[in-house]
């Protein structure tokens, strides 16, 4: 095995650059940029997790997309580095992961050159690609040292504990882009101030604030009705009434402790309902129960809108789209669909489903500027135009056009998508010749057979041009 300052490369049948670091003081990360993939020896556990940061956290394409694996033997890794991560192994023998790191680098080379302008869309950008490249989902890791309590793989990596709010609205805006589907994981209770999930919840004394609280039992005699509490009660070794000064012998039978009450130590106060507060660890804020942010804690899948942008690049503005009147958003065709294959799994009709996906490079179309906007809608109102008054028409991510036609034969949105797609075509490449347009258009039968979810990243995939 050869050392180089990219570490010692890993000989394999497909000639890969793969390269093992076990010093990681020695390697920088311009060094491993070419690589194809990495394997950290995890026998330095922060060398390695400084490493992997450093990899992650970057925005250079080829170093945070980089297939990382981690070479462990008989070592724990922590969960939040194992989430960064494309595997675990317990050898150098690499044949086992080479179909996986090729897997990998053929999906990035779908990814268009993009130019992000905020900081947002850079992160989302990334997270995306990186959730691309390896179809998986962006699954929240629980870490004590994190500032909410959860780490996101990728994204974490971009927030600190100044601007965690910053990055669940991120999250939240990419959600109602249709970028991301969320799946509930969590809730987690957060301080108003600063947004930490280290709080110490605690009773206190609502005349003082204090937590030098005691409890007391309170005690209720049957025989006259008394109660107060049990340190009046006390007499010597028994429990004497103070009221009728008769002695209590069996609990049940002549008394019973209905309640507890609290003394507080600091101004002696005696109440039965402390405040609950929840004291912020981080700021040393006091925060009344009621006011703590909720916030749930979310695991995320790329929707097949989101895989699109992932490739071809999130608009500079995120709700920047196209807005065309008589097309409905991509959620709501989603849920007229899942009504439609509802319908259908009762129905002897069956409907269908369409799409028709116009690509642009992305050059061309930041060149074109607003006249981009006006020859799609100029597309859609012939889509529009074309198509019957009882079809369900959606343009998603700027470039797609989505159709139901209930209770339809394929046939015929078969045929008519074709029509279109030839039209748009000729239109296209007149106004546009050569510069690497392309039409595709894809039917789905939904027949109830399938959930609708599935029908849609069917017409997502690539169809006929």
């Amino acid at each position: 095995m050869a050392q180089t300052n990219t570490g010692t490369k890993i000989p394999n049948e497909r000639g890969l650059g793969i390269y093992l670091i076990s010093d990681f003081s020695g390697v920088e990360l311009k060094d491993v940029a070419l690589a194809d993939a990495l394997i950290l020896d995890y026998s330095d556990p922060i060398g390695c997790e400084r490493f992997i940061r450093q990899c992650r956290g970057s925005f250079i394409g080829t170093l945070y997309l980089m297939p990382v694996f981690i070479l462990a033997i008989e070592r724990q890794i922590e969960p939040v580095i194992q989430s960064m991560c494309d595997g675990v192994i317990s050898s150098t023998q690499v044949e086992a992961i080479v179909s996986k790191i090729e897997k990998i680098k053929q999906r990035q080379v779908s990814l268009a050159p993009i130019d992000s302008s905020t900081p947002e869309v850079r992160i989302l950008t990334k997270t995306m690609r990186y959730m691309f490249t390896r179809e998986a989902k962006l699954t929240p890791v629980v870490d004590h040292r994190s500032h909410i309590g959860y780490t996101y793989p990728i994204i974490s990596e971009h927030y600190n504990s100044g601007n965690m709010q910053d990055m669940f609205q991120m999250l939240e805006n990419a959600s109602e882009n249709d970028y991301f589907r969320p799946r509930f994981v969590d809730k987690v209770h957060l301080c108003s101030n600063c947004y930490s999930a280290h709080l110490n919840f605690r009773e206190t004394c609502p005349k003082c604030q204090s937590a030098d609280l005691v409890t007391e039992n309170l005690i209720h005699h049957f025989l006259c009705a008394y109660i107060g509490p049990e340190h009046d009660f006390i007499s010597g070794d028994y429990l004497v009434c103070p009221k009728c000064n008769r002695m209590l012998r069996h609990i049940g039978v002549d008394y019973d402790k209905p309640s507890i009450i609290y003394n507080c130590q600091n101004c002696t106060h005696t109440f039965q309902e402390p405040v609950m507060d929840g004291f912020c660890f981080v700021c040393q804020k006091h925060n009344p129960i009621d006011s703590l942010i909720d916030i749930s804690v979310n695991a995320f899948e790329l929707t097949p809108i989101g895989e699109e942008s992932s490739q071809s690049g999130l608009s500079k503005d995120q709700k920047e789209d196209v807005e065309l009147q008589g097309f409905i958003s991509y959620t709501t065709y989603a849920i007229f669909l899942k009504y439609e294959t509802e319908r259908a799994r009762t129905s002897p009709k069956p409907g269908a489903a369409g799409s028709l996906v116009v690509k642009i490079p992305q050059k061309v179309k930041e060149s074109m500027g607003s006249s981009y906007s006006r020859m799609m809608a100029e597309i859609a109102d012939f889509v529009k135009n074309t198509t019957l008054s009882t079809d369900i028409l959606s343009f998603a991510n700027n470039n797609t056009f989505l159709i139901i036609s209930p209770e339809s034969d394929r046939s015929r949105l078969e045929a008519l998508l074709s029509q279109i797609h030839d039209t748009v075509s000729k239109l296209l490449n007149s106004s546009l010749p050569g510069v690497g347009i392309t039409i595709t258009y894809k039917v789905e039968v939904v027949d109830g057979l399938a959930n609708h979810m599935d029908v849609i990243n069917n017409l997502m995939a690539p169809g006929r041009e």
